[in-house]
């Protein structure tokens, strides 16, 4: 028996792989941009969208979209289809096998699933096992009646049907089921394969065959189920009897993984049902058609089976991104050379971290997607509508554009994920704008304004939303969205807007919506090609200088987090100022934030200057108490006196702490004036 539970004898199935959504398609392609830019909160900022005019894609005869630019025939997207009727329910159906399997209802297609077959021996095992049990009478609860085999829900999506060409019947594509579906298959080829060998028995391996492959006089032949092409080469082989040409496959491991595991459930399957006698055989056939039953979940729209598959608890690891994966490589990707080609570049581009050969992982990649989404849209991307939303993003850019979404892939997702990667992992060396900047003293300062904000926005979630500005910037800058790169003293200027836009974030606590609404604003203005894009008020200013002097950083794990920041970038700031040898800016030692005054000081080693608790309480988790050392302090280290700290400060790369050392003493009025040098130092790096 195998891992998922049922009401009966439920066959449990390991996570299925992604599911990709047919297509969010728009419920009608609007005949004016300002339909299409209503269908988005904020979409009128869009300004490519603006001149986009699709009044030609309604009277269309599917063609004219694409014929005057590209040639190639219309997308899916350019048809109309009519909006979902009001209370339409998703119908749900317990079918048996043998209705499944007997005609052309019930014809199903995987090819818009990113992920392939998976099932291994175990499970093709586990599930035979089950039928053979059950078939035999093993599983029954009562001798007086045959125990039916729950194999839980699939779900389907109808796909368009060629009644011409292939007469009655349906095509599906499976959101839930693939795994299933495909073992199954491979059973009933392998009593098939089995019945062939037994001259009384030839009836039935005809009808074997034709659940496989069902045929219909006059029409063409069609598969009970297909997979991507490249993975579905040995099932198809197997489907239509082929075992000609499936011997003739030499090289087995040089196919893809799905293939190899197909091919290695079918041998196992085969010989297990080979060593069966034909009654036995025939016991299995009539049961698996008869008493195994699928739930049969067929929703009104992708969405809903997409929830559908969720809710259930499989496909958790599936993220939108991953079914807008699907979207760009397969629905919106003609040529299937290009499909393949886009889906293994993402392949590669979403694989384990290695910035060196242009692969980030797909955390990186699914937050590219939604950032460039965001600040496309200039609006908050709610998880409830994540893929469309990224359909969006998709369909602005190739209806403006004129291309498909192999394009799309390589001029906005690959670099948008690149540029974040390498932000995020402070690989600043790797920017496209790095070339024209080495070594420079622009480029110094580049780096310690990308520095601070890559601290700021990789650890203090308030500022998180400031990514999208960033990263707009960065692009802009490395000349990747179709632009010649953004002149380097411009960027300079810009980051150090950006900086103050994230202290005002991180320390004056304003609402979700109101960080948006700023960095939607510092996207106008870098379109509109401001060099100056400070768009922090005089009284926001003023919160943050406040904020500065009276927050207790080191109350929460959050305000100590920013003060790291803080003071690192402004000892970055005075060690240029010094023309010091030492490169603070790519420091790659390990930096840790010290309370001068400790938490816990004990009345022998602070009592003298620090004789009034209340006074202690006030001042010890002030930014003014805090110094950055580069090894982290024992307990007892940070106890000691000041006199005994101050030989440790002198050792210091950093200049601020090394200072501390000249210091007589760690008083109210010592902590006070560094206090106000380390406000001071801000206010001449942000101009406060």
């Amino acid at each position: 028996m195998t891992k998922e539970s049922s009401t009966q004898r439920t066959f449990h199935v390991p996570k299925c792989g992604l599911r990709v959504l047919l297509s969010f398609l728009l419920f009608f392609l609007p005949t004016k941009c300002q339909a299409f830019t209503s269908l988005l909160q904020n979409k009128a900022q869009i300004n490519k969208a603006r001149h986009i005019n699709t009044s030609e894609s309604k009277k269309s005869t599917g063609s004219e979209l694409y014929s005057s630019t590209t040639g190639l025939p219309a997308p899916f997207f350019a048809s109309v289809a009519p909006p979902p009727q009001e209370g339409k329910a998703s119908i749900t159906t317990r079918v048996p096998l043998g209705t499944l399997f007997v005609s052309r209802d019930y014809t199903f297609a995987t090819v818009t699933n990113v992920r392939g077959y998976e099932w291994t021996l175990k499970e093709v095992d586990e599930l035979l096992d089950d039928f053979i049990d059950a078939s035999r009478g093993y599983l029954q609860y009562d001798s007086s009646s045959k125990q039916d085999y729950e194999l839980s829900q699939i779900v389907l999506v109808p796909m368009e049907w060629d009644k011409e060409k292939y007469g009655l019947g349906n095509r599906y594509d499976v959101f839930d089921g693939q795994q299933r579906l495909v073992s199954l298959s491979l059973i009933f080829a392998s009593l098939r394969d089995a019945f062939q060998k037994d001259e009384d028995m030839v009836d039935t391996a005809a009808e074997l065959a034709n659940m496989l492959s069902p045929s219909k006089v006059r029409k063409a032949d069609i598969l009970r189920i297909e997979l991507h092409k490249r993975d579905n080469t040995i099932l198809s082989h197997i489907l239509k009897n082929e075992m000609s040409e499936l011997d003739a496959i030499k090289d087995v491991k040089s196919l893809t993984r799905a293939n190899q595991r197909i091919y290695e459930n079918y041998k196992r399957l085969s010989s297990r049902v080979g060593e069966m006698n034909t009654e036995d055989r025939v016991k299995l056939l009539d049961y698996m058609t008869e008493s195994v039953h699928l739930l049969v979940c067929i929703p009104e729209t992708a969405t809903i089976a997409r929830n559908l598959v969720t809710a259930q608890g499989k496909g958790m690891d599936n993220e939108p991104v991953d079914d807008f994966k699907g979207l760009v490589c397969f629905r919106y990707t003609q040529n299937e050379e290009n499909m393949y080609k886009t889906f293994d570049g993402w392949d590669r581009l979403a694989s384990t971290l290695d910035l060196d050969n242009d692969s980030v992982g797909r955390q990186i990649v699914n937050d590219a997607c939604l950032l460039r989404t965001t600040a496309t849209l200039r609006t908050k991307i709610s998880k409830r509508n994540t893929l469309l939303s990224l359909e969006l993003w998709l369909r602005d850019d190739v209806l403006s554009n004129r291309h498909e979404g192999n394009i799309f892939f390589k001029k906005k997702v690959e670099p948008a994920s690149l540029t974040l990667g390498q932000y995020r992992n402070g690989y600043f060396h790797l920017l496209g704008c790095y070339s024209r900047s080495k070594d420079t003293d622009i480029w110094n300062s580049i780096t310690m304004r990308l520095n601070f904000l890559r601290l700021m926005t990789t650890t203090v979630s308030s500022t998180k939303d400031a990514e999208m500005v960033i990263l707009e910037l960065l692009l802009r800058a490395c000349g990747t969205l179709g632009e010649k790169g953004t002149p380097l003293a411009q960027l300079d200027k810009q980051l150090h807007g950006v900086e103050i836009l994230v202290l005002w974030m991180a320390l004056s606590k304003p609402t979700a919506r109101e960080r948006y609404e700023k960095c939607f604003e510092f996207l106008d203005v870098i379109e509109s090609v401001r060099l100056n894009i400070n768009l922090i008020s005089q009284e926001e200013k003023s919160e943050i200088r406040e904020a500065l002097v009276v927050n207790e950083f080191g109350s929460t794990a959050s305000g100590k987090r920013v003060a790291i920041a803080i003071l690192k970038r402004i000892n970055c700031y005075v060690n240029e100022l010094k023309g010091s040898d030492k490169n603070l800016i790519d420091l790659k030692t390990d930096y840790h934030l010290e309370h001068i005054l400790p938490l816990t000081a004990t009345k022998k080693a602070w009592g003298e200057s620090w004789p009034d608790k209340d006074e202690r309480s006030k001042w010890v988790n002030r930014l003014g108490n805090f110094a950055i050392v580069s090894n982290k302090p024992t307990a007892l280290e940070a106890k000691k006196p000041f006199d005994v700290k101050k030989e440790r400060f002198a050792e210091e790369a950093w200049p601020l702490t090394n200072e501390l050392a000249e210091m007589n003493a760690w008083n109210s009025n010592n902590l006070i004036k560094n206090l106000a040098n380390i406000v001071n130092l801000i206010d001449k790096v942000w101009s406060l």
